[in-house]
């Protein structure tokens, strides 16, 4: 059984999948990690910067990329973006761009696999940036759990 929804900032909710746990918040974004800590998905809700979701998607990936406390790095994209139409209350635009990229831990550099996501309200302007990420022990559920509380959000 999954948690309720959490409020995440704008009236925006996201609803955890099962066995996902919220383990850190700040006033407009929210981490959760699934059960073995293998994949875990943050999540921004904010202003855009304009209409232009590609320029969006990019801006909030190189503020994320550029910032060191963030562990990531050697970030490479596997795929171009690619754009589509949702028809959600809150959001009507996602783009996406896979990647892999390496995270400092403890334990040494952990080679993972993820997405970037943006979701885009073309009438608000209100955004979510949302960072998916998994290591090489994560199920296959993961990823599904990921897009599920991704749409969730819609």
């Amino acid at each position: 059984m999954s948690a309720g929804p959490i409020v995440i900032a704008n009236g925006i909710s996201l609803t955890p999948a099962p066995g996902w746990t919220l383990t850190n918040r700040g006033p407009n974004w929210v981490t959760l990690y699934n059960a073995d800590s293998t994949a875990r998905i943050q999540v921004e809700v904010k202003p855009a910067g304009g209409a232009d979701i590609l320029a969006e998607l990019q801006a909030d990936i190189n503020r994320l990329t550029s910032t060191p406390t963030t562990g990531l790095t050697n970030v490479t994209n596997l795929t171009g973006p690619s754009v589509k139409a949702r028809h959600g209350a809150n959001f009507q635009q996602q783009a996406s761009i896979d990647y892999t990229a390496d995270i400092s831990t403890q334990q040494g550099t952990i080679p993972v696999l993820g997405v970037f996501d943006e979701l885009l309200n073309t009438s608000t302007l209100l955004s979510a940036f949302i960072d998916y990420r998994e290591d090489g022990e994560a199920s296959t559920h993961s990823a599904d759990s990921g897009g599920m509380m991704i749409n969730s959000m819609l």
